[in-house]
C-alpha cells in the first residue's frame, strides 16, 4: 500500500472535481438531447396527421368532382331531350283554340259591339 501525500490527496480531489463537473454537463446535454428529440416525435406526428387529413381530403374532393360531372351531364342530356321535343298536334291545336277563346273574351268585354 502506498502513502498518499498532501500533493496527491489534491490532484485526487482535484479530478474528482473536474469529473463531476464534466458530468454535470453531460447530464444537461443528455436532457437537452431528450427534449429535442421529443419535440420532433411531436412535430413527425403533426405531419402525419396533417397529411392524412390531405389525402382525405383529397379523396372526398375526387368523389364529389365525379359526382358534380356526373349530374351536369345528366341535367345537359335531360335538357337536350327536352329541347327537341317537339310539340305535338294535339298541343298545337289545343294552344290556338285557347289564344281565340282569350281574343274572344277580351273582344266580348270591351263596350262596342261587334
Amino acid at each position: 500500500m502506498t502513502v498518499e501525500t498532501r500533493q496527491d490527496t489534491y490532484n485526487r480531489g482535484l479530478l474528482d472535481g473536474q469529473v463531476s463537473a464534466r458530468l454535470d454537463h453531460h447530464d444537461e446535454q443528455i436532457e437537452a438531447s431528450n427534449t429535442a428529440q421529443a419535440q420532433m416525435v411531436g412535430i413527425a406526428a403533426t405531419l402525419t396527421s396533417t397529411v392524412q387529413t390531405l389525402t382525405e381530403a383529397r379523396v372526398t374532393d375526387a368523389a364529389t368532382r365525379i359526382a358534380l360531372a356526373a349530374a351536369v351531364k345528366e341535367s345537359k342530356d335531360q335538357a337536350e331531350a327536352q329541347s327537341q321535343k317537339g310539340w305535338s298536334p294535339i298541343t298545337k291545336f289545343s294552344v290556338v283554340i285557347g289564344a281565340v277563346a282569350v281574343i274572344w273574351a277580351i273582344l266580348q268585354a270591351l263596350p262596342f259591339a261587334l
